[in-house]
């Protein structure tokens, strides 16, 4: 019996010391790219959620939820950059660690909803880019190089700025669809399936190659597996 209590008691302690058992935020990832024929820029907003209640089956102290799309600019007419999701979760904190001073890791989390300055991310904190050489063939897609657009986009394009920040704004949704194309994300899982279903399975050719490596997760993260 004493040990039946303990849960309702552990609850009624929490909600004494206002402890969460999640903290949810929204964030903006913005960037600003030069052009020959002027400035050009594309946000995204994802919402990001923390779990801070450990998971059955899960080593992790903390699982995170993402919703949303990559950011999205067409640099030039017909050519687009993105950045993908991947590490969302904990970007912002890694841009900001110097307004969170000796704090653990619930006590951060719980402070990162109420920033209102937005934070310039250094290089190694920009999420990866890609473009895509035709943007109806997801196997053109290759990798750019955040201090190297021009090599990709020609004389003149650099980016100039990408920004994070906190904000209250709608998550972003259709935005990579409408550049893509419905069937894009679709036509790329089923390359990938069709190259699990060969003799080679992981080993195939594919899986050593950029889009090998890319899934619609990077893209998007919504209800959909």
């Amino acid at each position: 019996m004493a040990r039946l209590m303990l849960i309702p008691l552990a609850l009624v302690l929490c909600a004494l010391s206002a402890c969460k058992p999640h903290e949810t935020w929204r964030q903006k990832l913005t960037l600003v790219v030069e052009t020959p024929t002027g400035e050009v820029s594309g946000s995204a907003v994802v919402e990001v959620d923390g779990n801070m209640r450990q998971l059955p089956g899960s080593a992790n102290e903390i699982n995170y939820t993402i919703r949303g799309e990559a950011t999205v600019v067409e640099v030039l007419p017909g050519r687009y950059l993105f950045a993908l999701l991947g590490g969302s979760e904990g970007r912002f904190y890694a841009a900001t660690k110097d307004r969170f001073p000796g704090m653990k890791r619930q006590e951060w989390l719980q402070r990162i909803p109420h920033q209102t300055e937005p934070v310039s991310l250094l290089p190694d904190q920009v999420p990866m880019l890609v473009t895509f050489d035709d943007i109806s063939k997801p196997e053109t897609v290759r990798r750019v190089d955040l201090e190297d657009l021009a090599a990709v986009f020609g004389d003149g394009v650099r980016l100039k700025a990408v920004t994070l920040e906190i904000t209250e704004e709608a998550v972003t949704e259709g935005r990579v669809e409408g550049v893509l194309g419905a069937n894009f994300l679709r036509d790329s899982a089923k390359m990938r399936k069709d190259a699990l279903a060969k003799a080679k399975g992981l080993n195939d050719p594919y899986f050593w190659s950029l889009q090998g490596t890319l899934a619609r997760s990077n893209f998007i993260l919504d209800e959909q597996p």
